[in-house]
């Protein structure tokens, strides 16, 4: 779920995850709304291995380098 009050794609909102280590495994935008096409926030199953711990970051006012304000994070085992 996104931030109360936001357009996830008008916000430049991202999900980054990443390994045990604390390196970004994947990432992809964030995305509530129809009209953003291809985008989403489908990218869960990418390149994780199972057995293994990740932690989900959700980022809002920025880019996937620039990173912006985190709004959430959560652990998770696949």
């Amino acid at each position: 779920m996104t931030p109360s009050g936001r357009d996830p794609y008008d916000g430049w909102d991202w999900i980054e995850i990443q390994d045990s280590n604390g390196k970004r495994v994947t990432w992809d935008w964030a995305c509530g709304n129809a009209h953003c096409g291809a985008y989403g926030s489908t990218l869960i199953g990418a390149n994780l291995k199972e057995g293994m711990e990740y932690k989900a970051l959700y980022w809002s006012d920025g880019g996937r380098v620039a990173k912006g304000r985190l709004q959430a994070e959560f652990a998770f085992r696949v």
